[in-house]
């Protein structure tokens, strides 16, 4: 039977950490004791692959939290988590590094459970490994790619008024957030073809030898493809172009000697 993989892309925005320090010049390290209010999430956009719609969860979204404190992002974690557990996979630019560990520091100080384990693809480093681009930067990429723009102007101000709880602000940083997600969905989509064994592999969701990168059964056979001891027959994706080749050995296969 035949299932597509949900693939969740998401995108978060941060705060900073509001800090005492003495001046700007040689305060290069400020020890912790000096954080008065730590860094959280002001939002989280994410939309599912291949559907229009992108959902943005704010810390304006519970208004009993935010009028008790502006800093409170409980809620945005909390229900963030429970989307991610629908997921078969998540797509993030720059996410192993910071959106996920960010994540998890945020669920671990509100003393919520970890977030399953899920095929994961960050496209900052589909990019590094698999390209030699000018830049691996989200807006370069868009641009680059042919994206109808890049990422979204911000006012320079916007984050610091965002901290201090401007709710126009938080607002606009909600459709900042959004704006990321769908570019890389169109990044994710230009680039996933030239994924070296790709961890999304749609085979396992389905009984038929479709495209492993996209799903698709319009296959154009062509040749084998070789390991040491069988061969398998190789295929061309009609649709996106991506290459993959038949789970099953071809009966032409080297089959070793038992000793």
């Amino acid at each position: 039977m035949s299932k597509k993989p949900k693939v969740l892309i998401w995108d978060i925005e941060t705060s900073h950490n509001l800090l005492l320090g003495f001046d700007l010049l040689n305060d290069t390290s400020v020890p912790y004791q000096n954080i008065i209010i730590e860094r959280h999430l002001f939002c989280i956009s994410y939309k599912w692959l291949g559907e229009k719609k992108v959902h943005t969860i704010s810390i304006l979204d519970n208004k009993k939290r935010f009028n008790n404190d502006i800093h409170d992002d409980y809620f945005v974690v909390s229900e963030f988590r429970k989307v991610l557990e629908e997921a078969d996979a998540q797509v993030f630019h720059y996410g192993t590094k910071f959106d996920l560990p960010m994540l998890n520091a945020r669920l671990a100080f509100h003393g919520l459970n970890p977030i399953p384990k899920i095929v994961t693809i960050d496209t900052k480093f589909v990019a590094s490994r698999n390209f030699r681009f000018n830049s691996n930067r989200l807006d370069y990429l868009a641009r680059f790619l042919g994206y109808k723009m890049g990422k979204m102007p911000n006012p320079p101000d916007l984050w610091n008024k965002c901290f201090a709880g401007d709710k126009k602000s938080l607002e606009h940083m909600g459709k900042y957030n959004k704006k990321d997600v769908e570019i890389n969905e169109f990044i994710f989509n230009r680039l996933s073809p030239f994924i070296k064994n790709n961890p999304l592999n749609r085979n396992q969701f389905t009984g038929d030898v479709v495209c492993p990168n996209c799903g698709s059964s319009k296959l154009q056979w062509r040749g084998y493809t070789r390991t040491r001891v069988n061969k398998h027959r190789r295929f061309q994706c009609n649709d996106c172009g991506a290459w993959g080749s038949d789970r099953k050995a071809d009966k032409g296969g080297y089959t070793p000697k038992v000793q």
